[in-house]
Order: C-alpha cells, then structure tokens, then sequence
C-alpha cells in the first residue's frame, strides 16, 4: 500500500490547476500544519512559502508540535518543500498561540496557490497539557480554541477565492465548529471542509442542527480503527473510512493513511476492535453529567502536572518520581473523579500502562 510520501513524489509535478484539489493534498497541508512554522515566518520578510521550509529542515529547525513518533510527518514535509506542487503555495497569517491557564492551544495557517485556491488549516492537538485538556472540555463547553478558530476563518476567507477548510484530530473539530458558526455570506465562500479523524460537537453544549447546512460540502475521514474521530460521531454523509499501515491507536497518525493510485486507500467498514471501544467509551461518556465532567477534567489535569510537567514530553521525562506525584494527587482527588477512573474502559487502558501503575489506580478508584 502507497503513503502520503509516495503520493507526492507522484504528484508533485502538477499544481492544483492542472489535477484539481485531492483528499491526499488536504492530508498533506494539515501534516505541514503540526510544525512549527515560526522560523520561516521570522527569517524571511516578505512571502513565505512551502519551500521555504527546506531551510528549516536543514538547520534541524523543524519542530513537530506533537509528541512520539512522528511516523513519517518530516519525510512528507520535505519532500511536499521540494516539489511543484506543495512548495510554491504561499503561506499566510501564521498564529499558534498556547497558555497553562486558563488551558489554551490553538494554532491556523493558510496556504494558497498562484490561481485562486486557498486552503485554511486548524492544527490538531499538540503535546501540551493544556491542549490535551481543552480536548476534554469540548464535553461541556464552547473552547476558547474554538472561538479563536472562528474568529480566524472570519478574518481570512476574503472573497475572490475559493476557500477550503480543514483539521485533523482537534483541527478536525475547530474547523467543524468553524463552518457550523460562519456567518451565511462568509460560508459561501467556502467549497469544502475536510475533517479528518476528528472529534464532533457536543450535543449537550451545542444544538447538532447546525450540522444540516454543512453536510453537503464536508468530507469526513476516518481511519479503520477510529477512536478520537468517534468522540461525539459527526453525522457526515459523505464519509470515507481510509487503510492504515498501523495498529490500533496509531491509526490516527496521518502518516499511515494509505493511498491507491492517488487516492484514498479505502476500506468498506471499520475494524470490529475499534467499533467494542467506541461502544465502550461512548457509554462512559454519556454516564458522566456534565457537572462531573468539568470537576473530572480539573481534577486530572491538576494530577498531571502535579510534578511540573507543562507537556507530555516534561511528563515523561520526570519518570517514577513525576509518576508518584501524579499518583499521590490523585489519591486526593474527589469521589467524582475517583469513580469516573474507575468506570473508564478496560479497553482503554489494557496494555497501555505497567501493571504496576494498573494496581495502584486500581486501589485508588475501589475507594468508591
């Protein structure tokens, strides 16, 4: 099966005007949007462009604004720099903005071609524990990344072009928030959404019929094993299930999504694993009020960096002795959060963390 990787070197010949816009190149420019662009936007005055990157990735500043293995995120930002196709397209208004309290992570850059397609790309969630935890408040509140993100759209799509939106993971729900809130004449503007992999809207913060106005222009993509993009399922007719190179969770790295002769490798359903822990956690989900979710939410977050950690890099870094602090705080922590650990799926956590750190929460949640 070809990657992402492949598909430029296929491709990269061709702009835009000659092959039209593919579901491959929205992929592509949402993986350029998980770096960090600031060096090429502070080192040159003037237009920045994809190619521009080359640079960066030479002088090894190219940082990826996620954290484990990238799985081939450099590879395609290198090799989309150095093509026809991705390299001359123009980047514009460049924002990441970050902060601990109150938790925020929200980060947009716009691309555009020489002819008059633009295309507006929401970062997912990055390795800060604020951006993790501004995921769990979608669950009962309207983000302070989410109205950023429509802020953003209101002030770059200007008429004239012809204007996509899209986001993976959290990017994925920033740029649904996004179409569902745009004035009517801005939305006009827009040809087509793309979410991909990413979480829906809440329908106990938000009224899902929003969802109507927007269906005919969006494309969903999900890969076989989806768990993040069936948070609050959006109900998207034209959905397409993609093949991944990888295994379980790992699925959701862009990098594994497959491609068939410049296409989309797709599947006709999803894998039967992941639908028993969507299944699972959704039920986990709908028997937390949402009163509990927002105690739930501080609560964890406050154990997380209960050693100093501000990202999951620092996290893992402090090794045992962050992990017992982490541990110690949460042994502190209500009745509420004690029993929401406690109900959370098996599923979820079975080979993901040491027996050892399994007993131990074990004990804390029988507390209840």
């Amino acid at each position: 099966m070809d990657n992402l990787s492949d598909y430029i070197q296929w491709m990269g010949d061709y702009p835009f005007s000659a092959t039209g816009f593919r579901e491959a190149d929205a992929l592509i420019l949402c993986v350029i949007s998980y770096f960090d662009l600031a060096p090429v936007f502070e080192k040159r005055s003037g237009v920045h462009r994809v190619k521009d990157c080359a640079d960066m990735l030479a002088e090894g500043r190219a940082r990826l604004m996620i954290t484990g293995k990238d799985l081939g995120y450099r590879q395609i930002l290198e090799l989309a720099a150095a093509s026809r196709r991705f390299g001359q397209l123009r980047m514009t208004n460049y924002v990441d903005r970050s902060r601990s309290q109150p938790p925020l992570q929200f980060s947009a850059v716009c691309f555009h071609d020489e002819a008059d397609l633009s295309f507006l790309a929401y970062r997912g969630t990055d390795n800060s524990l604020a951006g993790w935890k501004e995921d769990f408040m979608i669950s009962f509140c309207r983000t302070e990344a989410q109205e950023m993100a429509l802020r953003y759209a209101r002030a770059q799509l200007k008429p004239g072009r012809r204007w996509l939106l899209g986001g993976h993971s959290k990017g994925g729900n920033l740029a649904l928030y996004t179409a569902c809130l745009l004035e009517e004449e801005l939305w006009q503007r827009v040809e087509r959404v793309y979410l991909l992999d990413g979480p829906g809207l809440c329908p106990e913060v938000m009224d899902l019929g929003c969802m109507e106005r927007i269906d005919a222009r969006t494309t969903r993509v999900i890969p076989g094993f989806s768990v993040v993009g069936k948070l609050f399922e959006p109900q998207i007719t034209d959905t397409r299930i993609v093949r991944s190179s990888a295994k379980g969770l790992m699925q959701h790295s862009l990098a594994t999504w497959g491609i068939d002769h410049g296409d989309l490798a797709l599947l006709d359903r999803d894998e039967p694993a992941g639908q028993l822990i969507n299944a699972a956690l959704n039920d986990w989900i709908a028997d937390i009020s949402q009163e509990d979710r927002v105690i739930f939410t501080d609560e964890l977050f406050a154990a997380l960096a209960a050693g100093g950690a501000r990202n999951l890099d620092q996290l893992d870094d402090e090794g045992p002795a962050g992990l017992e602090a982490v541990l110690r705080r949460l042994e502190k922590s209500s009745a509420v959060t004690r029993k929401t650990l406690g109900d959370l799926p098996r599923q979820m956590v079975k080979h993901r963390i040491p027996v050892s750190v399994r007993k131990r929460l074990e004990k804390i949640t029988e507390k209840e």
